[in-house]
């Protein structure tokens, strides 16, 4: 059966042969070559809007192209969006590789295609939650490397990646692995090119892994590809599925594990020749760019035409670029985006989405244009827009504080709280106690973090239940209360143990007394290789709750935490 959509593609119709690939990398291209297909490669030039109708045109006059796919890659390095995907009469997917940086830009760009694929499984649902109708799980991929015997390399172990003031984290791993391969050849280093670190790789025995936010990143390939035992942290089902741990690579969950199997691995070379000869055949057998390649054609011919056309992609395209400027990540004035938001029709329209109206705001706050702001805000309640909208409620409130209008702000809640059903707590007091109150409720919404998303409190406006909470702490410096509602909003969320360190640092610095925040802290410490102030913490926690008579409740607690059994083993009894 063949279906047709509205651009009067045909699904169903043969075999894909013309990819365009956009940004993608020459091994992603060659794969295609060899699978039989035609491809034409088209770079962006970052921050820039690339018109794709254009590029195509001056392809079909220079070799006949017509593309029966256009694949877009997310590029690390350079961020190009394209225009004119709604006049394509093919299917158009896009590659996100970074989504758990950059999803709160992927979502609204998503609309232009009609097939989103995430590398990261965990990262699915909240693109699907705003909107990209269609979202696959495609992780990156391997090669086919040579893979010498673990006793002809000459490293022990290897780590390639930056370190940097916004990562502490990845310098105390660093310190760690420095101290526990004290006598063996430990090689760390940063700005390579991918041929060099390849080179690197295949002259080490280990890696070790370390990712931003627990997502499954590029390094596991890589290392598996060069025949290396990655040893890297615990992050579930999803890494689990494509690496065997324990047979084809390994984990740890804290820095006292990752000491643990790093002095059990760097004395067994035959150990870490088959676990990392495991791991290359898993990448051989399942995860080359190959592979990868096959998965986005069985994709492109199954495809769905579900993409944004018309005005609706003019606007999906102008909230992407609106977004990417808050983050800095798109070039051109608060005027140029404001306009592109317009279309040009020289005012924005205020009821074509609620998107809009934020994304206005949002641009309108970082410029300090304050007059268009309040035009926008007394817009919005004069004519009772998008009551329903807690985005819109959330980012009116937060824009009619910058503007110093408490009561506008408090309009903005009240009607969010009328129009969603919700209790009402009672009135807030003060500007700080409304925005305790929206992030209360964003948490319970689950916008609690916009991942990636450097906020300012100074400039931008909160958009989740933590950057309300930052820009209270902004007025109140470690205020102990909020700290905690902020960690108690961060604990369950993968990749924050850095942030949480902090907090709870200074929490514990004011209740002394408090064992289960004092373990909250020894966890925190150890998940980020802070293994010595981990361990005093931890100690302190047990004496403590033995203080208090409640051991049974922090061995209880303990054991919840601690898979390996190694952190009770590292306490002494309390006497």
């Amino acid at each position: 059966m063949t279906t047709r959509g509205k651009s009067g593609y045909v699904r169903g119709m043969g075999e894909i042969k013309n990819v365009c690939l956009i940004d993608g990398p020459q091994l992603l291209a060659t794969a295609f070559d060899k699978l039989g297909c035609d491809v034409l490669r088209l770079a962006g030039s970052g921050g820039a809007v690339l018109d794709l109708g254009e590029a195509l045109a001056r392809a079909r006059e220079g070799r006949g192209f017509v593309p029966d796919l256009v694949v877009q890659i997310e590029s690390l390095g350079r961020r190009c969006l394209l225009a004119g995907l709604d006049s394509l009469a093919c299917p158009a997917m896009l590659w996100c590789m970074d989504p758990h940086l950059n999803g709160y830009w992927h979502a609204p760009y998503a609309r232009l295609f009609d097939l989103t694929c995430s590398s990261q499984r965990a990262a699915i649902p909240a693109l699907a939650g705003r909107g990209a109708a269609d979202v696959r799980w495609l992780p990156t991929f391997g090669l086919s490397s040579p893979s010498p015997a673990h006793g002809q390399r000459t490293r022990d172990v290897a780590f390639v990646g930056r370190q940097s003031a916004a990562r502490p984290g990845r310098t105390w791993m660093v310190r760690l692995l420095e101290r526990s391969c004290a006598g063996h050849v430990l090689t760390v280093t940063e700005g390579l090119s991918f041929g060099a670190m390849l080179d690197l790789y295949r002259d080490a025995r280990i890696v070790p892994n370390e990712s931003i936010l627990d997502e499954v990143n590029f390094r596991l390939f890589e290392g598996a590809s060069c025949g290396c035992l990655v040893l890297g942290q615990d992050l579930g089902e999803e890494q689990a599925s494509l690496f065997e741990p324990g047979r084809e690579f390994d984990t740890y969950a804290d820095g006292v594990e990752l000491v643990e199997k790093l002095g059990l691995y760097l004395k067994n070379p035959r150990l870490t020749q088959a676990m990392g000869q495991a791991g290359r055949a898993r990448v051989l057998a399942e995860h080359t760019v190959r592979h990868r390649a096959q998965r986005i054609l069985e994709y492109g011919r199954d495809a769905t035409d579900l993409r944004a056309r018309g005005r609706e992609a003019d606007i999906w395209l102008a909230l992407t670029v609106a977004t990417m400027w808050e983050a800095g990540m798109f070039g051109g004035s608060a005027r140029e985006v404001l306009a592109r938001l317009a279309g040009g029709a020289g005012a924005i329209d205020l009821t074509v989405s609620p998107e809009m109206v934020c994304a206005a705001m949002r641009v309108q706050a970082m410029a300090g244009m304050t007059a268009p702001l309040a035009t926008t805000v007394d817009s919005l309640l004069a004519a009772g827009l998008w009551e329903d909208s807690a985005e819109a409620n959330l980012t009116g409130s937060m824009a009619a504080l910058r503007l110093g209008r408490f009561d506008a702000a408090k309009s903005f809640w009240y009607r969010h709280i009328r129009n969603t059903g919700i209790k009402n707590p009672g009135p807030p007091g003060s500007p700080d106690d409304l925005r305790i109150l929206w992030a209360r409720n964003a948490a319970r919404r689950g916008a609690v973090i916009r991942s990636g998303f450097a906020f300012d409190p100074a400039t931008h406006l909160p958009a989740s239940a933590s950057e309300c909470l930052l820009a209270v702490l902004n007025d109140r410096p470690e205020d102990p209360p909020i700290m905690r509602l902020l960690d108690t909003m961060l604990r369950p969320l993968p990749g924050y143990s850095q942030l949480r360190v902090g907090l709870l640092s200074s929490l514990t610095l004011r209740e002394r007394d408090d064992w289960r925040l004092t373990l909250d802290l020894a966890l925190a410490n150890l998940r980020s290789y802070r293994v010595e102030p981990g361990l005093e913490e931890l100690a302190m926690a047990q004496r403590l709750a033995k203080s208090q008579g409640q051991e049974r409740a922090f061995a209880r607690a303990l054991a919840a935490a601690d898979r390996s059994g190694l952190l009770a083993a590292r306490l002494a009894p309390a006497g």
